[in-house]
């Protein structure tokens, strides 16, 4: 199971303690997964990929309004059955003018893009709204590939309202098309907020757990590169310092040094495979100091070499 299908499992279990609460939720999934569907009569048609999800919207709608609902699993090749669910009854006209799907306009019916503001005023109707915006149309990646969930909207003016919900809760979301389509998405620290806020606190500790582990992961990396890279600029140092001591021991003879060029000389003749700061340390002198004096023996190896 996808980490999105399994937060999704989770948050249908939350028990709603009130009609509005219901109803606020119920239209973000009508918003999301939802539509009108006309025939002899009116009637209203979701699909999801989760099946919980389509027990959900069942479980909500008749527990609101006296409707008759219907469940189908579509068959799809190479991936999961699509859960279609149908609500038709007296009452479905009732149940999309709630939520803003289908409005009264000088005698002909139009469709909406946004969930009626009564719906979303107080936090809870705001959460439960994000909540069934998620249900029906929401994803979250793997937080061990990356951090990032999205709700696909139907039209700019929804996604508009998901962002000015979303923002009420300090997190910012952001707004891209795909295929025409407007996409709310959220990044880094504002997904695990996200979840939480629609109540998949589970989810939102597996997606801190996960993503802990993966920086800390991509911190080892990051230090182990670092230390490779080290390893080789000090052994690469060392060659060439040590290469630059023999000519000058073969040419004019390190006694013939001065006394802080021969120490470092032969420091460095003893401790091949010592750093710059092992090196200063066992000459009681600073870093840089080392490194000046074995850059200077360097160069007159260098200028022997040129004649």
């Amino acid at each position: 199971m996808s980490f999105s299908s399994s937060a999704k499992e989770d948050l249908v279990k939350i028990r709603l303690k009130t009609r509005e609460q219901r109803l606020a939720q119920l239209a973000g999934l009508v918003h999301t997964c939802g539509a009108l569907t006309i025939g002899r009569s009116r009637g209203a048609a979701f699909t999801s990929e989760t099946l919980a999800v389509g027990k959900h919207i069942v479980s909500l709608a008749t527990t609101l309004y006296e409707l008759d609902p219907t469940i189908e699993l579509s068959e799809r090749e190479r991936r999961r059955p699509l859960t279609v669910v149908t609500l038709t009854g007296d009452e479905v006209e009732h149940l999309l003018g709630d939520v803003g799907l289908l409005y009264l306009e000088q005698g002909d019916y139009r469709i909406g893009e946004t969930v009626p503001e009564t719906l979303l005023s107080d936090e809870e109707g705001k959460r439960a709204f994000l909540r069934g915006a998620f249900l029906g149309s929401g994803s979250c990646s793997n937080p061990y590939r990356g951090y990032h969930l999205e709700i696909i909207a139907r039209s700019g003016a929804f996604a508009e309202q998901l962002c000015e919900t979303i923002r009420a809760f300090e997190a910012e979301p952001k707004v891209m098309l795909r295929r025409e389509k407007p996409v709310v998405y959220l990044k880094g620290d504002d997904v695990s907020s996200f979840l939480a806020i629609i109540g998949a606190s589970g989810s939102a500790l597996k997606f801190e757990s996960a993503r802990a582990e993966r920086d800390f992961r991509n911190y080892l990396n990051r230090t182990t590169n670092c230390e490779t890279a080290n390893i080789e600029k000090t052994v690469n140092a060392s060659a060439e310092q040590r290469e630059a001591i023999e000519i000058i021991e073969e040419h004019m003879g390190l006694n013939r040094l001065p006394s802080p060029l021969y120490e470092a000389a032969m420091l460095r003749l003893n401790h091949p495979d010592a750093t710059l700061q092992e090196l200063a340390d066992l000459a009681e002198l600073g870093k840089s100091g080392m490194n000046h004096r074995l850059a200077r023996l360097v160069r007159i190896a260098k200028e022997i070499r040129h004649g």
